[in-house]
């Protein structure tokens, strides 16, 4: 299985083509920015928990792992037993074939028609090609292209993992969080979004900055308004007197945010949709579920930066 390293200057980052394409680490000098799996077997054991996992071809939950589009039915694998739901996508494991390797990126594609499982699960053909490049932050480029001959609902995702904090001068509590987001989805207690999305109050009213503390979160917040010039999200250690960045184009409407109690870590997740966002739209719920006509091609980018806060 081959790594991939692309670097410049003082920055480094390191891929796994064949398990996703998932960024298994991210470093500028000295600081572990990103927080990988301690083995590629903890990574096989848990693929969303640690690294950069790509998220396609929709992000977050679909409830009962089944939806219907276009009046097809489409029954997808069960990988969240717990809840019953499939979770995450079908891509977070797959081979992508390497088209362009440099010093410091990288370009990458899966064609589902190469890949005879992924085409059966899936019965929407599709390609999707990821570039990744380094460079006073770590930026991620993908375009999604119909190569079918009907419609295809698609959403897009990553699920980048950091440290938090940062380093080991304080705690977890002294971290700061700041999300560009004016509205948040209700979840049930399936964590699937009822329909509802309301203006952000009180506790989840993270646009100005908010201490993590004992907090936990597993929510969803939507970005109403996107600014060019705003992060979509923010997390800020003091202690180490940086801020990790996350600037996402105005495609990723919603910002997932999760932080578990047990664990140093927060995921600043940047998605094209809602979790759900199928059977959302099959109720009429505008929950952000892209379609894409055959031949046609659909690009979005993120970004992560440091920053003085």
């Amino acid at each position: 299985m081959e790594l991939v390293t692309i670097e410049a200057q003082a920055e480094q980052a390191m891929f796994v083509p064949d398990l996703g394409l998932q960024c298994l680490g991210y470093r500028v000098g000295s600081l572990d920015v990103i927080a990988g799996p301690g083995s590629i077997d903890d990574w096989r054991e848990y693929p969303f928990r640690s690294g950069i996992p790509i998220l396609f071809p929709w992000p977050g939950r679909i409830a009962g792992g089944r939806f219907t589009f276009a009046g097809r039915e489409c029954v997808l694998p069960i990988n969240e037993p717990t809840r019953g739901n499939a979770i995450h996508g079908l891509v977070y494991n797959r081979r992508f074939r390497m088209n362009r390797r440099g010093p410091y990126y990288l370009s990458a594609e899966l064609d589902s028609a190469s890949d005879p499982e992924l085409a059966r699960i899936w019965p929407f053909p599709f390609v999707l090609e990821i570039d990744y490049e380094i460079g006073n932050g770590l930026r991620m480029r993908a375009s999604v292209t119909n190569s079918g001959t009907s419609a295809m609902p698609f959403g897009l995702g990553a699920h980048p993992y950091f440290h938090a904090p940062l380093g080991n001068r304080a705690g977890r509590e002294s971290i700061a969080l700041t999300i560009d987001a004016d509205r948040r989805w209700e979840l049930d207690a399936g964590l699937i979004p009822t329909g509802r999305c309301e203006p952000v109050t009180g506790d989840y009213d993270l646009r100005r900055p908010a201490m993590l503390d004992n907090r936990a979160f597993d929510d969803v917040f939507m970005r109403s308004n996107s600014s060019a010039s705003t992060p979509a999200a923010r997390l800020v250690d003091p202690a180490m007197r940086i801020a990790v960045e996350l600037w996402a184009a105005p495609a990723f409407r919603e910002i997932v945010v999760y932080a578990p109690r047990e664990r140093n870590v927060v995921s600043m997740e940047p998605y094209t949709c809602a979790p759900d966002a199928f059977n959302l739209a099959a109720r009429g719920i505008s929950a952000g579920m892209l379609v894409l006509a055959p031949g046609a091609r659909f690009e979005t980018s993120f970004e992560i930066r440091l920053s003085v806060p």
